[in-house]
């Protein structure tokens, strides 16, 4: 059973509790093959800044340093400090050493100055977000994980995504040193501005989570869910997100002309970037709706469950247009709730 919300009664307390633990960490059926693969997934974004880039801006976290199975999960604010006349994000990058789990960077309404510590209460990495994006921000950029090098977010040419000002950056963060040796490392993000004159699209976040599944010790486990969405939603990137005993995640179209086939198969956890490019978008209207699902191979004596550490998560992050069709997912064996985005220009009662 699929269940779809409106933009009207879509930003309620529930929403906003499920979201933030989305953003960290629809019917479906467990342990069912999964689709073969009919076409290739998509591409590599493009490698640099967006060629019109007429600005942007920049966050530099400062040294961490990890001991040998050392764990942290914390979080700064950052101020945004756009450079240039543009508020819309056509790009960005992230470069760093060994240590980086994922991050997920938003923005918010400005609370302070300089950079600093997340105030009291809103320091873990599944606390927060969803907050940021109904109080008026963007997702800035989430990462794939465990990855060692540079990765970039670029859209295909005439789409971005919009920001604000008056905003600062919030970066939640999972860092793990798995090595036998401390490890230091200080990740930098790239933002690159485009003029908006040359936006043809504006582009929203999506995330996609699949929850309430239980692998069981010494064993491959499967488990795919069935979404349906109500209103064209045209995806142009995507990025899965497993942790080290994921072995494959697949998404494909549900009912019409394309039922059953593939449009995206990630083979796994690996230090390489996971962000998928598709141009042209990938349709969703050329179906009913959405499938996916991830399988994982458990090598531990214990079952492994939702969560950080040993345990694992099944979602994807990206963005899509029309803005108001950009739909989220929370799933779970009995159920698929869907709902759009917010809109860029909405602001919760009351504020200002």
């Amino acid at each position: 059973m699929t269940l779809s919300v409106s933009p009207q009664g879509v930003f309620g307390p529930k929403w906003l509790g499920s979201l933030a633990l989305a953003l960290t960490l629809g019917c479906g059926a467990e342990s069912e093959p999964v689709p073969k693969q009919t076409q290739p997934p998509g591409a590599t974004p493009e490698q640099g800044p967006p060629e019109n880039a007429i600005g942007g801006f920049s966050v530099q976290f400062p040294d961490v340093t990890l001991a040998p199975g050392e764990e942290r999960t914390p979080c700064w604010v950052f101020p945004l400090e756009i450079d240039g006349p543009s508020r819309f994000v056509g790009g960005a990058s992230l470069t760093t050493t060994a240590g980086l789990h994922h991050g997920n960077l938003t923005s918010r309404k400005k609370t302070g100055e300089g950079v600093r510590p997340c105030e009291k209460g809103k320091g873990g990495v599944f606390d927060g977000e969803a907050g940021d994006i109904l109080g008026g921000g963007s997702v800035l950029f989430g990462s794939s994980t465990q990855l060692v090098g540079t990765e970039w977010r670029r859209f295909p040419e005439g789409q971005a995504y919009r920001v604000k000002d008056d905003y600062e950056v919030v970066a939640r963060m999972h860092f793990i040193n798995t090595s036998a040796k401390p490890i230091t490392l200080a990740p930098k993000y790239e933002w690159f501005t485009v003029p908006e004159a040359d936006v043809s699209q504006e582009i929203a976040p999506f995330i996609w989570i699949l929850s309430d599944f239980e692998i069981p010790p010494k064993s491959e486990y499967s488990v795919d869910t069935e979404c349906w969405v109500g209103a064209p939603m045209k995806i142009v990137d995507a990025m899965p997100h497993m942790h080290a005993l994921g072995e494959r995640f697949q998404i494909s179209y549900v009912g019409g002309k394309k039922d059953g086939e593939v449009f995206l198969d990630d083979r796994g956890f690996d230090e390489a970037s996971d962000i998928y490019s598709f141009n042209p978008a990938i349709d969703l209207s050329q179906g009913n709706g959405f499938r996916f699902g991830c399988t994982w191979k458990n090598t531990f004596n214990k079952p492994i469950v939702e969560g950080i550490g040993d345990n694992e998560m099944c979602m994807l992050f990206g963005y899509s247009y029309p803005v108001e069709n950009a739909y989220s997912a929370l799933a779970t064996r009995e159920k698929c709730v869907v709902a759009p985005s917010p809109p860029p220009d909405w602001m919760p009662p009351g504020a200002q």
